[in-house]
């Protein structure tokens, strides 16, 4: 777990989850560990995913007092310039892995007959040597924690759809935007007063796009007791 990329610190909410949806730009040797550690022990009961060691083979690997795993040859299971997707689930205490976006289908392999165990923190890597880009489906509570966040970036316009061009202050822009379910931010022009209410519109957002524009400056919407502010990761 001490070379892993910690999911935890993400905001990813692991209580009560079965599943792990991601996606991984890599040339091989991509892993996913699920361990029962919330400090990230790695000597306790841990499951270990392992996607195109050299190339061909993967692995699903159980570690407790004894080791059981499975092995399945699934050649060019992972790209080395786009991005593939991914799920994993523990739901039934066997260990599944599987392609696309919809968790159940299309399964590469399993790890049956493992003891169901909590997923307490999760990490990520690729081996030593390979580059690799992963994207991970993080879940979010849809009760708004009354808060907007900066992300501490001046000069910062966000380029989501604008639902609303306002002129008004600051404080007024933040409470409608608040008071707005579809209102996932907005952008406030000190110098100007001026606001724009922003939305995700129909689309799925894998990332905020946005550029730099001098006097304004965008504000998310933060989640989880403050803890996931949309766009400032």
């Amino acid at each position: 777990m001490n070379y892993t990329i910690d999911i935890n610190r993400y905001n990813l909410d692991l209580s009560g989850i079965t599943s792990l949806l991601f996606k991984i730009k890599a040339c091989d040797s991509a892993h996913v560990l699920l361990s029962t550690s919330d400090v990230r022990n790695s000597s306790k009961p841990l499951s270990e995913i392992i996607m195109g060691y050299f190339s061909d083979s993967s692995y699903i690997i159980y570690r407790a007092e004894s080791t059981h795993d499975t092995w399945f040859s699934i050649p060019n299971i992972l790209n080395c310039t786009v991005y593939l997707p991914f799920w994993i689930s523990w739901a039934s205490g066997d260990i599944e892995l599987g392609t696309g976006v919809v968790v159940g289908e299309d399964i590469l392999g399993n790890l049956k007959k493992t003891n169901h165990f909590e997923v307490r923190s999760i990490g990520v890597f690729t081996d030593r040597g390979t580059l690799g880009n992963w994207t991970i489906q993080v879940e979010v509570s849809d009760k708004f924690a009354g808060y907007f966040d900066s992300c501490s970036m001046s000069n910062t316009k966000s380029d989501v759809v604008v639902v609303d061009d306002i002129k008004c202050s600051g404080i007024r822009c933040a409470t409608i935007c608040g008071m707005s379910n579809t209102c996932m931010g907005f952008n406030f022009n000190s110098v100007m007063k001026r606001c724009e209410l922003l939305s995700f519109g129909s689309n799925v957002v894998t990332d905020i796009p946005h550029h730099t524009e001098d006097d304004w400056r965008f504000y998310s919407k933060c989640y989880n007791r403050k803890t996931a502010c949309l766009g400032c990761y």
